[in-house]
């Protein structure tokens, strides 16, 4: 039982950019589950329902807002599970590598010995776990040398991953973290402009204090932290896009070029003159 129904990965997509398409288990024989490594678009559309399990690996920050909606929300690195039903329909910006794993729900079945439904996680707020990162990169590591001992190595990480999973229950929401949300929504809202703390306190309606702790809990960083990484991240963006650093620098809500590459080095390691660089080649 093969699970993309087209020749290669693009079956399971329902974007409005496919994806650039690095690594796949197509060739390897896998019954009922599907891994691919994928560089996605700068931006785009998705709009579908799942016909099966999605864990989905977010190796990047990235925006996105509900189609039909003005506010724009961070999304951490981490990993979301959807299940056989579940929809995604939503905006993205400043795309960049994931990971998916598709599994048909009676392989999940097969596996734990019952009828058990994974819980969904991680779709407001990717979910960080080290097991699932040392999985995936073991699928990774797998299919890049060949699957040398064919689908065997792949199905039994599967499975343990599956025992993993079936263990987790979605986490009951906080609304010290539902407001922090909020604060969220504006800096993806107003990045390039000014954001000071009392902005984000008075749109999250928490106290500073409360919102610095609430929002490290959510995304690991303080919002300054955040602030800057989103303003990097664009920088990268429209250098990609070929824009001048003068002119990147403006746009990302530095006061300077000067500024920018300070931060730029800090976030990415080299200068955005090194970046551009490495990009146009």
């Amino acid at each position: 039982m093969r699970i993309a129904p087209l020749p290669g990965p693009q079956g399971l997509y329902n974007v409005s950019t496919m994806p650039r398409f690095l690594l796949d288990s197509w060739r390897v024989g896998w019954q009922g589950a599907y891994f691919t490594d994928i560089a996605g678009a700068d931006e785009g559309i998705v709009d579908h329902g799942h016909a099966r399990y999605c864990i989905q690996r977010g190796m990047h920050q990235e925006s996105r807002r509900q189609l039909g909606h003005r506010d724009w929300r961070g999304f951490a690195p981490g990993f979301s599970i959807w299940r056989a039903g579940d929809e995604q329909r939503f905006e993205w910006r400043d795309g960049g590598r994931s990971q998916f794993l598709f599994i048909a729900p009676e392989i999940v079945e097969s596996v734990l010995g019952d009828s058990r439904i994974l819980a969904p996680s991680g779709q407001q707020a990717p979910l960080r776990s080290h097991l699932l990162e040392l999985l995936f990169d073991a699928l990774a590591a797998d299919l890049a040398q060949g699957s040398p001992s064919g689908p065997l190595v792949g199905e039994s990480l599967i499975a343990a991953l599956l025992a993993h999973l079936a263990g987790l229950r979605e986490p009951r929401s906080d609304p010290a973290k539902r407001s922090c949300a909020q604060a969220i929504a504006l800096i993806e809202a107003r990045f390039a402009q000014p954001v000071t703390l009392h902005d984000l306190a008075e749109a999250s309606g928490l106290g500073v204090r409360q919102l610095c702790r609430a929002f490290r809990e959510a995304t690991g960083l303080s919002p300054h932290q955040y602030l800057l990484q989103r303003r990097v991240e664009h920088a990268k963006l429209l250098i990609a896009r070929g824009h001048p650093l003068a002119e990147v620098a403006l746009q990302s809500g530095f006061a300077d070029q000067s500024q920018l590459t300070r931060h730029f080095v800090g976030h990415v390691g080299t200068t955005p003159g090194r970046y551009r660089d490495n990009v146009a080649h």
